[in-house]
């Protein structure tokens, strides 16, 4: 053994971004949620059984959990220099292990398998197994028991207090390595504030109700449509933990603000369920049937991410079925009476531009050499674009359906020939989007492309003039 201290690294926000524990519940939750209920059983027995119990059932994939980059470049450098490493946590030794194999650094692996290896415990197994002395790098409170015993300290992410009272203890502070500063770009992004206009379709049923002197369908549809922002970006976070493995894996998705570690598993987890609470609360006291369709929304949302979702085809249904809700929402804050036309219409103009967004997937997914996934398979592409082409062109035809058999009929239209221009402008609208989405240029989430691409924008003038003429 050299003369120069060993370099012991913890292993949970330290070298790994986030917490190993957090994640195999995370895993746990939305895997089997069952069996994760009886694993904690086992806290009886203490908190090393506790781990041990999580660690056997839900292993995570050691392969895409993300790592600190600049602190692995860092312990790279120091072993290249000839310094021992040995990796020292309070997780399962099972997990210590498949992380210390993937990055091939560590000359031990030391986790919690009889003791939990935190704090004191920690800091006593270390002098013990290191009597020459060592250098520790850390990141919480649990820590600073173990820095009073090292020959140094390497700060990781760590909060300011913590900073404050690791120099406090008088130790050489060899390396610092500071948390990344909070970032609301992150928190925009996996909110899906760019998604936020897709929910204007709850002023759909108001907008074509005419009905402007029922100023409480306007007040409660106003109050509605921000409820309806907090469920929906609540489940998008709940979504994104559902698909954190394979989001992980996934060539773009790997960058998203969960899947990349930005945001914490644990918070997104507990803004996601404090959240959608919150929401159903306010959604119920609105209005008793708004706080239904914002149930059934979720129910809904969470079949699809534990399970439906990777049915083909009824992953699309579904997605199609949420737009319509949203027009279900409307309709009923709006106090206006269902249109059997308006609904259909939603169904398979939302069931297109959803079978749209998973072609492209395919596409895409297949031309970088990966495999499809979700249920789908390399030859389901050609059913995607025939159920999706079908459905867009059929939209057409229920649109004017809908024109001849129901806002026709209303007084409220005085020139309604100018809404005829409507079915010509979707066959364009679905024929765009279909034309990109084959070639693999369908860059976007389709409804995301409408509502920023330039061509599909002048569409929607043209749209918004003739609906105003033929008011």
């Amino acid at each position: 053994m050299s003369d120069t201290p060993c370099l012991v690294v913890d292993l949970d926000r330290t070298l790994l971004m986030g917490d190993s524990l957090h994640e195999q519940l995370i895993q746990g939750f939305f895997s089997n949620p069952l069996l994760l209920f009886m694993c904690f059983f086992s806290l009886l027995r203490g908190r090393a059984a506790f781990k041990k119990a999580v660690a056997t059932n839900f292993a995570i994939d050691a392969n895409t959990v993300p790592i600190r980059e600049p602190f692995l470049t860092w312990l790279r450098e120091k072993r290249a220099h000839g310094s021992e490493l040995h990796l020292c946590t309070a997780a399962h030794q099972s997990i210590a292990g498949s992380i210390a194999d993937r990055l091939g650094l560590f000359d031990s692996v030391i986790g919690s398998i009889d003791i939990n290896l935190k704090g004191q415990s920690k800091a006593d197994h270390l002098v013990r197994m290191f009597p020459g002395g060592f250098v520790y790098a850390g990141d919480s409170h649990a820590d600073l028991a173990v820095w009073k015993q090292s020959q140094g300290i390497v700060l990781v992410g760590t909060t300011a207090s913590v900073e404050r009272a690791a120099r406090e203890l008088g130790k050489p502070i060899e390396a610092s390595f500071p948390a990344e500063r909070f970032c609301i770009r992150d928190w925009l992004r996996a909110i899906r504030i760019h998604h936020w206009a897709k929910n204007a379709l709850i002023f759909i049923p108001l907008l074509l109700g005419h009905d402007w002197n029922n100023l409480r369908g306007i007040v409660t549809t106003l109050l509605g449509f921000p409820i309806l922002l907090l469920l929906v970006s609540s489940t998008y976070l709940i979504n994104d933990l559902a698909d954190l493995s394979s989001d992980r894996a996934h060539w773009s998705k790997c960058h998203r603000p969960i899947a990349s570690g930005r945001i914490s598993v644990f918070t997104a987890f507990c803004v996601g369920i404090g959240g959608i609470i919150t929401a159903l609360l306010l959604g119920f006291f609105v209005a008793v049937p708004f706080g239904i369709a914002l149930s059934s929304y979720l129910a809904i949302t969470l079949a699809y991410s534990f399970g439906l979702k990777q049915v083909p085809l009824l992953d699309i249904f579904i997605i199609a079925f949420l737009f319509t809700l949203r027009v279900i929402m409307g309709t009923v804050l709006a106090g206006q009476h269902y249109s059997e036309w308006l609904l259909a219409f939603s169904m398979v103009f939302f069931f297109s531009l959803a079978a749209a967004k998973r072609h492209t997937e395919l596409l895409r997914t297949l031309a970088k050499g990966g495999v499809a996934a979700r249920g789908y398979r390399a030859e389901d592409t050609i059913v995607t674009a025939i159920f999706g082409i079908a459905t867009g062109v059929s939209s057409t035809l229920i649109l004017a359906l809908y024109f001849t058999e129901d806002s026709f009929q209303s007084a409220t239209y005085h020139r309604p020939a100018a809404l005829w221009i409507m079915p010509l402008l979707v066959s364009i609208l679905i024929g765009r989007i279909w034309l990109l989405a084959q070639r693999g240029e369908m860059r976007d989430d389709p409804v995301s492309f409408v509502l920023r691409d330039r061509s599909m924008l002048g569409l929607g003038l043209v749209g918004a003039a003739a609906f105003l003429l033929a008011l």
